[in-house]
């Protein structure tokens, strides 16, 4: 029973939501409508078990001063003072939307003449608006995302892009006739994408937007294609209950 109950949930709400693509009937789009809400509950609900599960192994980690306990703390400082960070900013965040409506009634209740000054509620509330959208505006949230975590991502992908050429220039070995095709075509997209390109050659710009265009496209799909394949093959056996990944772990 406890394998069973799962396994028809599972096939219930998958048939609802391929007959939900297939079918018009109102009665089963309210219901699919109404599963997919539930799986955003659900999915809000594992992603607070997630964090309250990383808080508990990297704090035990840190009290018990395990190996790179500091990494660990760094990552836990970090975390909850985003979470309050982000708590106040969406605090600020409502507060500008109520002062907005706010003075949007003192405007629709103190209609002003052309050319007239406008009364003291609209000018109170006009203020009381902008303050409050410049307080959700600049927030603590908001400058550690900006000049933190912002420059902290580009970083990491300037990093990447290193490794990623350094393993191209390891891996780009004409061995074969495919790898010869692969390795210039690799070279021909990297110098056409950079403006030295173009001041070697004219052309390599167009022949990388032509490999681009046309073979990368072209590839592309048919990757997409087998991925869709195997996405609804996995699908039938999931409802099917021939595969149970939901029962593991």
């Amino acid at each position: 029973m406890r394998t069973l109950v799962p396994v028809l949930i599972t096939a219930f709400v998958g048939v609802f939501m391929i007959l939900k693509f297939f079918l018009v009937h109102d009665g089963v789009r309210t219901v699919a409508n109404e599963l997919e809400q539930w799986g955003v509950v659900t999915l809000a609900f594992a992603i607070i078990l997630g964090v309250l599960n990383l808080a508990r192994i990297n704090l035990k980690a840190v009290l018990e001063r395990k190996r790179d306990w500091g990494y660990k703390l760094i990552l836990l400082v970090c975390m909850f003072g985003m979470m309050t960070a982000g708590g106040v900013k969406w605090y600020r965040d409502i507060d500008a939307a109520r002062a907005q409506k706010a003075l949007e009634a003192a405007v629709a209740a103190n209609p002003v003449a052309e050319g007239a000054a406008p009364p003291p509620a609209v000018v109170e509330a006009r203020r009381a608006s902008e303050v409050a959208e410049q307080r959700a505006k600049f927030t603590v949230f908001t400058f550690i995302f900006d000049q933190v975590y912002t420059p902290l991502s580009a970083t990491i992908y300037a990093l990447l892009a290193f490794y990623v050429a350094s393993a191209a220039f390891r891996s780009f070995r004409a061995k074969s006739l495919h790898s010869a095709l692969l390795l210039i075509a690799a070279v021909i997209v990297m110098i056409g994408r950079v403006p030295v390109g173009k001041v070697i050659w004219s052309k390599f710009p167009v022949l990388q937007d032509w490999i681009m265009v046309w073979p990368n496209t072209a590839g592309q799909r048919a990757i997409l294609m087998g991925a869709a394949i195997g996405m609804i093959a996995t699908g039938i056996r999931v409802i099917f209950g021939i595969e149970r990944p939901y029962l593991k772990g």
